[in-house]
């Protein structure tokens, strides 16, 4: 039977198939084509006729009974009759591996990302079937994983072809055009590139992705990309793509994301946050109306962004629109004629190829949508650091002033603009006034040797990084110990060590420093969140006793709760020897997040020992707060009258738990009334006590511990006001950030239940939430009627009316000292 004569056949053959849930009213979906038709699909574009092309993979890991051909295939779908119904199948090209995307090169030709190439394909006869390939970008490499090689693809307006290349394992590669241009690297991560459409003047984009497997323009020109990110640091990222951007990811420094000198939201000097979270598995961005789509293959659902305008760039509001079971895995997405939606499903979460497959389309069911909704034109402060990236008419000093701006964005143009204009080798290390503009700079060198690795000699990188190394300015010093790691400079480890001796140390500067000095005498970091090297250097350090106190107080802290070593004995043996009031209290912080038995017996002995000071007492007996009832006969004796003031406060705020019935408080939208009681004074060691035994730790970090379902507050320290502070925790919903969106998931059976989606369960059959509680739950798929993000926080409301008015006051002490 012919293809098409079975795809003819299908309605009456084809097993049914549950269609995904549209969240949209407005909407509806139909099933083009499955299998046996059309299997394990991937990339999809429209041709100039109106005719879809989807990409049919067998190579991406296929078993070895698998009865499929040995290469991929590309179908044409097209209206047979003219009734706007894609209604035929026919073949268009057999060949390739591990074939990923397809978009159309607007000449009759397409361009198509496998892993190791991108070809261009070329039907010269007008018979329906593909007779021409040239391959225009050859990916040389030794690695072969098949989806994190080459892979998203995008046709400017003006002729360039955009190509995303995945982290690659961090193997060494060249990126080669049709005219021997090329990029080199290894161990960076994921880039975009660009070449003219015939194979030519292959140039890097962007760095700093973990695999930015789908990438788009919009109607403004923009670029947009997501990708499939690790594990370790959901969410998936959406991205506005810039020329120069450094995204932060690094595979060199680890697969999982979380290595001090990695980035996944702007937080390293030099990088840039993403536009938005997205769902695991993000596969493809593409602008529909005023919104852009996002395919999430591990969450089995379509999100819709409705960009929010944010300086030069844009962060976004979310919704679900289509929200499948465990065999919905959308891929690829393009948008018809009609306005309508194609979208290519996976169907298993098997990687393996398995023979199964669907074409999804997805329509309005009326006119009464906007059809000319657009995405917005570019601000003017877009069109501002435009010409920064590339106009010649601003001067350097315009350039160099603008690296000062707090638009990571606008200084990010300003930067590029300096390489991209041959003005940055004219500009003396002394022009740089600012620590900002000093970041710029060496942001730019790097920038410069990444993509022109010829126009910087290893003496001059050497010099720039000496320099950066010796600033007073953390950041700084920061931006160049990255760029000398990465960049495997052992005759750096002596300047790179030496910043330890400097008496401005930072706990951050240290976790970096500590890392670099692992990854240059190792050569290499783990591929999972925690990294055996870094922790045996924390250690090492933090049981000598020649180094300074505050220094093994920031090593302590660094050393995960279930690290087996120290074990409890020691850090009480350490803190015996050693009871500075830093040291101390990391010790007791360790026993503390190990919450065993004996870490307990241990915390005991220490609140009980007058020769400790008294904040430490009080800190090892606010620690034994979760386990009162076994230590209650110490925490009664603490609250007695004759025990020091610091203990007794201490251990009556444990005894007395319920403030929600005191009739004296202010309604919680009075800010005026609750500055006025909360406003000012103050303890920092009490409120830390606070943050520690109550539910913020269910959530929050703070100085390496606690829970990560909220935003780490170790960085609201010095940067937000007291009164913001308040206003955060008596009006969580107010800002939240795209790292910690919660997702509200109503059940079939009626249940709301709101969580941080965390990485998926089981056989991806349901997926996993952290609670406001810091509590970990599973929902099945099966059981998701909608699921949503929404706009308020996972932070519980009325957390006021869990402490005392002097407790309220001591944690904003803390959360905002200087």
């Amino acid at each position: 039977m012919t293809r098409f004569l079975a795809l003819l056949l299908f309605a009456s053959t084809a097993v049914a198939v549950e269609p995904p849930r549209l969240l949209d009213s407005d909407l509806q979906i139909e099933l083009i084509a499955s299998e046996p038709e059309l299997v394990t699909p991937t990339g999809c574009c429209f041709d100039d006729d109106g005719s879809l092309l989807v990409i049919e993979c067998h190579t991406h890991f296929p078993p070895e009974d698998y009865a499929g051909p040995k290469t991929d295939r590309i179908y044409r779908f097209d209206d047979r009759d003219g009734d706007g119904v894609l209604d035929r199948q026919s073949l268009f090209y057999e060949g390739g591996t591990a074939s990923m995307n397809i978009v159309n090169l607007g000449d009759g030709s397409f361009a198509v990302a496998t892993r190791s190439d991108v070809v261009r394909l070329r039907d010269s006869d007008g018979d329906g079937v593909a007779d021409q390939r040239d391959v225009l970008l050859s990916h040389n490499t030794a690695a072969n994983y098949p989806h994190n090689g080459l892979s998203g693809l995008a046709l400017a307006a003006d002729g360039w072809l955009y190509v995303g290349q995945g982290e690659n394992f961090g193997e060494p590669y060249e990126l080669v055009g049709t005219d021997g241009s090329k990029q080199i690297g290894g161990g960076e991560g994921g880039n975009v590139f660009r070449c003219r459409v015939d194979g030519s003047d292959v140039q890097r984009v962007a760095t700093g992705f973990w695999n930015p497997f789908g990438l788009c323009f919009d109607s403004s020109h923009r670029l947009w990309g997501v990708g499939n990110d690790p594990d370790a640091m959901p969410p998936n990222r959406l991205m506005h793509i810039v020329p120069g951007g450094d995204y932060g990811f690094q595979f060199r420094f680890g697969r999982a994301g979380v290595h001090p000198l990695q980035a996944w939201d702007g937080e390293f000097p030099g990088t840039l946050p993403m536009t938005a979270g997205t769902g695991e598995a993000a596969c493809a961005v593409v602008p529909h109306g005023a919104d852009l789509w996002v395919t999430s293959w591990g969450d089995n659902r379509i999100e819709r962004h409705r960009p929010v305008e944010r300086g030069a760039t844009w962060g976004t509001t979310a919704d679900v629109v289509v929200q499948g079971d465990a065999s919905f895995r959308p891929v690829a997405m393009a948008v018809a004629g009609d306005d309508s939606l194609y979208v290519t499903d996976w169907v298993d979460r098997s990687y393996p190829v398995h023979g199964k497959g669907r074409l999804w389309r997805v329509s309005r069911k009326s006119d009464t949508a906007n059809t000319d909704a657009d995405l917005p034109k570019l601000t003017a402060t877009e069109k501002q650091a435009e010409r920064l990236r590339s106009d010649d008419t601003p001067a350097v000093d315009a350039r160099i002033q603008t690296l000062d701006s707090p638009d990571p964005f606008l200084s990010q143009a300003a930067m590029f603009g300096l390489v991209q204009t041959n003005q940055l080798s004219s500009i003396e290390r002394a022009r740089a006034a600012t620590a900002e503009q000093r970041v710029g700079l060496l942001t730019a060198w790097r920038w410069q040797e990444l993509v022109a690795p010829e126009n910087l000699s290893a003496d001059e990188r050497r010099g720039w990084i000496q320099w950066g190394l010796q600033d007073d300015s953390e950041s700084v010093r920061l931006a160049a110990i990255r760029w000398a790691t990465e960049r495997d400079c052992k005759d750096q480890l002596a300047a790179i060590r030496s910043q330890l001796q400097r008496p401005d140390v930072s706990p951050r500067l240290f976790s970096a420093v500590i890392a670099s000095i692992a990854y240059l005498e190792t050569g290499s970091t783990s591929g999972r969140s925690r990294d055996p090297a870094i922790e045996k250097l924390m250690v090492q350090f933090a049981g000598n006793p020649d180094h300074a106190p505050a220094l093994r107080a920031m090593a302590i802290r660094r050393i995960p709760a279930d690290a087996k070593v120290p074990t409890d004995q020691q850090l009480r043996q350490w803190v015996d020897d050693q009871r500075e009031r830093d040291f101390a209290m990391e010790v007791v912080r360790l026993l503390a997040a190990r919450g065993g038995k004996t870490a307990l017996d241990q915390l005991a002995g220490i609140a009980g020992e007058e020769r400790f000071d008294l904040e430490t007492r009080a800190d090892a007996l606010a620690a034994l707060s979760r386990n009162a009832g076994s230590y209650a006969a110490l925490i009664n004796r603490s609250s007695l009258p004759k025990q020091p003031a610091t203990l007794r406060t201490e251990a009556r705020r444990m005894l007395k738990r319920n403030w929600a019935t005191d009739p004296s408080r202010p309604h919680k939208d009075d800010l005026e009334a609750w500055m006025r009681l909360v406003g000012e004074g103050g303890n920092v060691d009490a409120g830390r006590r606070v943050f520690f035994r109550t539910t913020c730790v269910n959530c929050h970090r703070h100085s390496g511990r606690g829970a990560q379902t909220g935003p780490d507050l170790s960085t609201l320290s010095g940067n937000m006001t007291r009164q913001r502070v308040l206003d955060s925790i008596l009006h969580p919903g107010k800002e939240v950030g795209p790292l910690y969106v919660p997702w509200q998931v109503l059940t079939t059976d009626g249940n709301v239940l709101t969580g941080l989606k965390l990485d998926r369960a089981g056989a991806g059959n349901s997926m996993r939430f952290q609670g406001a509680d810091g509590e970990i739950f599973e929902v099945p798929l099966a059981d998701v009627e909608q699921q949503e993000p929404i706009d308020q926080s996972i932070m519980p409301t009325g957390l006021e009316s869990t402490m005392g008015i002097d407790e309220l006051r001591d944690l904003i002490a803390f959360l905002t000292q200087e």
